[in-house]
């Protein structure tokens, strides 16, 4: 069974990639799971995956490196009794890539897997985020990598991508001279324009092998994490409550469901990129992720939003 593993930091556009990319291997008739690791306690990329109707797995209220990597040995084994062809695995936004290869001291999947793919997608904007608490996590991607698929560049100017990689190529070089950026393959195309050719070599990038030294770290806390119920006035009341938490510039990522009256939005935000679209969910409710939350703020916001509903009358009437 081969395993794919779709990696990048909060936001990047992994389970957006996902889709075409399962999309793609389906044409084949490829059995295929996908693995779905919420760092949060809740499930909100597997009901996106859920819509295009992928078979999808979650663990949720941790990370697959770390405290929820049993859950994920076991649900590789269970995939590979049921006969899967393909598991694609979205770890955490900040997984660090290192601990993938211990999976296969597990003689089970040391004997019936193979580590096929290791893709990253990277925003352009990427070297804000780097810092000593997150160099760590984005060396783990780069230095093991068999494909780089930089997202959402139409919003971007090729001079600016271009310098993105740039940033990339010294920032890795400086922490590991062993990383060369031409041993990995490398698509800054829009996602729209990718072509089933481009597919077929994604599917085929394989892993790099830069030297590197392995590191197992576990990285609780390094992340606020914010859910709230959305059950709003209307449309443009998502707006309002989207544009007013990104005024925090320390915010990675807005995501969940919002309701207006009997209609379900999905909402999958970042400074770069505003998707409210029609869903399909059995709850309404929104996830932030970053830094500096100001709870308070946004519960009042929130509230100011709601829809207000009417009070059933639960008195008692004598007929």
């Amino acid at each position: 069974m081969n395993i794919d593993i779709v990696t990048g930091f909060l936001g990047s556009g992994k389970t957006t990639f996902i889709t075409k990319y399962a999309s793609y291997l389906r044409k084949f008739g490829e059995k295929i799971l996908i693995i779905e690791n919420e760092f949060g306690l809740a499930g909100i990329d597997g009901a996106f995956l859920r819509e295009k109707e992928f078979e999808v797995v979650e663990i949720s209220g941790g990370c697959v490196c770390c405290t929820q990597k049993e859950k994920l040995i076991s649900f590789i084994l269970e995939a590979l009794f049921q006969g899967f062809d393909r598991v694609i695995i979205e770890p955490s936004g900040i997984y660090n890539l290192d601990t993938v290869f211990s999976l296969w001291d597990n003689k089970k999947i040391a004997d019936g897997c193979t580590l096929n793919n290791i893709i990253t997608i990277v925003k352009p904007d990427f070297m804000k985020f780097t810092n000593l608490v997150y160099d760590g996590i984005f060396l783990s991607h780069f230095l093991s990598t068999g494909a780089i698929l930089v997202s959402n560049t139409q919003s971007y100017s090729e001079d600016e991508i271009d310098n993105s990689l740039l940033a990339l190529a010294k920032f890795t070089k400086s922490k590991n001279d062993n990383f060369e950026l031409s041993n990995i393959s490398v698509y800054t195309k829009n996602w729209d324009d990718l072509t089933d050719e481009d597919l077929n070599n994604i599917s085929h990038a394989g892993q790099s092998h830069c030297d590197h030294v392995i590191t197992n770290e576990c990285h609780l806390n390094l992340i606020e994490n914010h859910f709230f119920m959305a059950r709003l006035k209307d449309y443009d009341s998502i707006l309002e409550l989207i544009k007013f938490i990104l005024e925090n510039d320390k915010i990675f990522r807005i995501k969940g469901y919002a309701q207006v009256d009997s209609d379900l939005y999905s909402v999958n935000c970042t400074h770069n990129c505003i998707d409210v679209q029609p869903g399909n969910n059995k709850y309404a409710v929104l996830n932030v992720l970053g830094h500096n939350l100001d709870i308070n703020a946004i519960n009042y916001k929130v509230q100011e939003l709601t829809q207000v509903r009417p009070k059933t009358d639960r008195s008692l009437r004598l007929v």
